[in-house]
């Protein structure tokens, strides 16, 4: 933490601020690069979308006046970015063919992120991704990639999972043992939800009703605590997680083994989980004291009755606290955020009975939504990573709530998301990574 005065320094010392290349003007985008282009030490030089005149919109309403709309000319806008202006370009692919010190992904898509961060990593550009579904299918051979060589590959902060790890980092460095950790979903979850469900909310939330639908049929949080499972190597004590209702003068009570009163078995170490009620938009760890004069301490602090405690971070501010990720890749070196391990895997169920011949629309659809279960159990059951679904045609039919195999579906094989699945499923099995 505490950046701004080390991006000053580089900026004196090289005679430019951090050079940003962002992804995707949408609603989020848009907000992001005019949270960086505040940033002291960072400037947003580039802006790609497939509708390039977003990309320029969203460089204007920044406060950005001297814009060149390069399109598909990524000559020109490589040198109006060595010459100091900011650019919009179509292709996201092409961002790291601009000098350009960082690209930041925030398309929402799956499979354009996981295309952008592949081919920043093979180019030797630090890339950071806000679309965590693309880290939860093929993260663990990006980071790979990038930690083989001198490319920092990061998921952002502001997100819940990054938050969470770092209420764990907190805790472990204090020497406390993380019993769980989490977040706080903002609604029950509603598996049978559907975009039809979700308009009227969507339009008054300025979202895409498949977007909102997401959250509401339980899929994001399945994928951002699958990733959290990944990035520590805790597991899902049980496939999906509890997903109880705590609040938050409950949950050092709650998320604790049952031999002591809580829920949990207690037997696979620290668990990664979620809960309903007030603890949203927050994150936690419930942690234990095993010291008798640590324990005596935190009581006398007021932290609560030992020796299980709550650590709560109560917001999570998602594209405004991103550039600290920036930050620390570009003076640092490091990543906030990585998937590291295949501890979970975030598969797919059927949220109806579905027929044979049915081409599937993608998550946050009529058609599946996302449950997390053991790495293992997934290999062992032949189960499709929810990311690799849209567009595959089902083969078999399929009951409300049953679990989507290889077999019941045709994947489309064309898709590179896939070929890079294939590729990390292939290096796990060989225990390379």
């Amino acid at each position: 933490m505490g950046y701004t005065k080390g991006l000053l320094e580089r900026q004196a010392e090289l005679g430019h601020p951090v050079r940003v290349g962002v992804v995707g003007a949408g609603q989020m985008g848009s907000g992001l690069i005019a949270q960086i282009q505040r940033t002291p030490g960072m400037t947003v030089a580039a802006v790609a979308d497939i509708v390039v005149e977003k990309a320029e919109s969203a460089l204007h309403n920044a406060g950005v006046t001297d814009v060149l709309n390069a399109g598909d000319d990524i000559d020109a806008a490589a040198a109006a970015v060595g010459e100091g202006r900011a650019v919009a370009i179509r292709d996201g692919l092409n961002m790291p063919k601009l000098p350009v010190d960082i690209v930041l992904e925030v398309s929402g898509v799956p499979e354009i992120a996981a295309q952008i961060a592949y081919t920043c990593i093979t180019h030797g550009t630090d890339v950071a991704l806000m679309t965590v579904e693309a880290d939860i299918t093929v993260g663990v051979l990006l980071s790979s990639m990038a930690n083989a060589g001198s490319t920092v590959y990061t998921i952002c902060r502001g997100d819940e999972p990054v938050e969470c790890l770092k209420l764990v980092e907190y805790a472990q460095d204090l020497g406390l043992e993380v019993v769980a950790v989490g977040k706080g979903k903002n609604n029950p979850n509603i598996p049978t939800s559907v975009p039809a469900d979700n308009e009227a909310e969507a339009a008054r939330k300025k979202m895409n009703p498949r977007m909102l639908t997401e959250f509401t049929d339980g899929t994001k949080t399945q994928l951002e605590m699958a990733a959290l499972s990944n990035a520590t190597g805790f597991p899902v004590e049980i496939e999906g997680m509890h997903g109880v209702e705590s609040n938050r003068d409950q949950l050092a009570q709650m998320l604790i083994p049952k031999a002591e009163g809580g829920i949990l078995n207690g037997d696979r170490g620290p668990v990664v989980e979620y809960v309903t009620g007030d603890v949203a938009p927050g994150v936690f760890a419930v942690v234990k004291s095993t010291s008798d004069v640590v324990t005596h301490e935190l009581d006398y602090l007021k932290l609560g009755t030992g020796p299980y405690y709550m650590l709560l971070r109560p917001w999570h501010i998602a594209s405004i606290e991103a550039p600290l990720s920036i930050g620390e890749a570009v003076l640092h070196r490091k990543a906030d955020f990585q998937s590291t391990t295949m501890t979970t895997e975030v598969v797919a169920r059927a949220k109806s009975d579905l027929e044979p011949g049915v081409t599937l629309e993608g998550m946050g659809g009529n058609h599946y939504y996302g449950w997390a279960v053991p790495a293992e159990t997934a290999r062992e059951q032949n189960l499709v990573p929810i990311g690799l679904l849209m567009g595959s045609e089902l083969t078999s039919a399929k009951a409300a709530g049953e679990t989507l195999t290889y077999d019941d579906v045709r994947v489309d094989e064309t898709r590179p998301l896939v070929a890079m699945r294939r590729l990390q499923d292939s290096l796990v099995a060989r225990g390379v990574l």
